[in-house]
């Protein structure tokens, strides 16, 4: 392999993120070895390492493009294993208390639908099947052991299959782990003061069961998203397909509502939404496969991207640099378009003196372009609600209103419809909103709605 940048990348965790940075890395390193703390089977199988994967994932579009440009044929492996395709936004009934349901047009834009198990499970034979990668379930790493003497990495140490610790060393270790915590004891080992932290809290609960499809579903959409209405409707909606023809279904609230513990619980709690739409679908659907929980307190982003440098030989990645608010459906996505963004910069690090402190170098300094789309978007959402903790950008009125405009445009114009829905598909920058064209069409409506 030419543009070697070292002998061994350590990855430490086996989900969507550690998979995906895999592969980017396979090309520039002898061996890739992923670490996971979980045992792993060769069927789509919940694991503890992952307490939602019970509940709703959304590929989106820009997350799925990015995975099968890292392993081609990605896509057609996932249709192939069962993944249900729906066309955005033409079989998407997305729900808005303000312009009521969005018109269902062709872009063009295709999405796969399938539970997070199956997704990661595609995902793991991709990588497995690369002859460089190693993945070794049930290992546990404690900490990545700093160099002698040096800001940069020695390797990693921890359990790793023998009962005992010891240390693996590595040019590159990537943690994917999730909580971040690996690198930021790493700073605190070196006297180095952690980054910066965003914070946006949430306090979201939300409530899964998942149905048969009923034989008279129905024909007009494959997906169903409903949103809250702020200040006074905390209570979010989502349902969709995946395989073995089964709806996954979902209803979120910030807090506020009480415990969904059985079905009726969840039928009653369906009716709270702002369309009838999920209670009409599900009212006879049944019996659940039990019902299953979840609570984020906050969003989290880890400015290490503003950091003059990192410790030598380390990334953070995916939830240990930037942790979403699940019920936006952006972390795969974000995860896979940030390893997309790793394979572009492995390129060019190859021709540096030094090339894992420029890849280190060139990873942060572009990382922001691919989070803060989603950032913004779910963040501006969440911060509607007073209980909302964090703080309100300055123009954070005039953002709500934008956004409002934005819809109401959408509703009226198939160029602002399909530019919106490529910004949340995280096909292109949230900027791109704001491009002459769509801020002239967008002025026009909403001139038309105030005469």
């Amino acid at each position: 392999m030419s543009g070697l940048l070292g002998e061994r990348a350590v990855v430490v965790g086996a989900g969507i993120g550690g998979l995906s940075m895999a592969g980017a890395l396979a090309k520039h390193f002898e061996r890739v070895v992923i670490l996971e703390r979980d045992g792993l089977t060769a069927s789509a199988c919940s694991r503890p390492g992952t307490a939602q994967d019970r509940h709703p994932h959304g590929l989106l579009a820009g997350g799925l493009r990015a995975l099968g440009e890292i392993f081609p044929g990605f896509e057609s492996d996932l249709a192939r294993a069962g993944a249900v395709p729906v066309g955005v936004a033409q079989e998407l009934q997305y729900e808005r208390p303000d312009v009521g349901v969005l018109p269902k047009r062709d872009f063009g834009i295709s999405v796969l639908c399938a539970s997070r198990p199956l997704i990661e499970l595609v995902l793991r034979r991709r990588a497995e099947a690369v002859a460089n990668i190693t993945l070794r379930p049930r290992c546990r790493v404690t900490e990545i052991v700093p160099a002698t003497g040096s800001a940069a990495t020695h390797g990693v140490r921890g359990d790793f299959g023998s009962g005992r610790s010891e240390t693996l060393e590595a040019d590159l270790v990537v943690d994917a782990s999730g909580r971040g915590a690996l690198t930021s004891t790493l700073f605190d080992t070196l006297g180095w003061e952690r980054p910066q932290e965003t914070d946006v809290g949430v306090d979201i609960r939300y409530a899964t069961a998942v149905v048969p499809i009923p034989a008279n579903a129905p024909p007009d959409w494959k997906v169903v998203l409903t949103q809250p209405d702020p200040p006074t409707l905390p209570f979010h909606g989502g349902l969709l397909p995946m395989e073995d023809r089964r709806w996954i279904i979902l209803i979120a609230d910030h807090g506020t509502g009480a415990p969904i513990e059985t079905w009726d619980d969840f039928l009653e709690a369906s009716r709270l939404l702002i369309t009838p739409t999920t209670f009409n679908a599900i009212h006879h659907a049944g019996p659940p496969y039990g019902i299953r929980h979840y609570r984020l307190l906050a969003s989290t982003w880890k400015h290490f991207e503003r950091l003059p440098r990192l410790p030598r030989g380390v990334l953070p990645v995916a939830d240990a640099l930037c942790r979403f608010n699940p019920i936006h459906g952006q972390g795969m996505s974000s995860a896979a378009k940030q390893a997309r963004l790793l394979q572009d910069v492995l390129g060019r690090a190859a021709a540096e003196p030094d090339p894992i402190s420029a890849l280190q170098a060139g990873f942060m300094a572009e990382v922001a372009s691919v989070l803060e789309t989603p950032w913004r978007m779910s963040t501006s959402a969440d911060l509607a609600f007073p209980a909302t903790r964090g703080e309100r950008p300055e123009n954070f009125e005039e953002t709500r209103q934008f956004e409002a405009a934005l819809f109401r445009a959408a509703v009226a114009d198939p160029v602002v419809h399909r530019a919106m829905t490529e910004v949340a598909q995280l096909l292109h920058p949230f900027s791109s909103l704001q491009e002459p064209d769509i801020a002239r069409r967008i002025e026009a409506v909403s001139a038309k709605t105030a005469a």
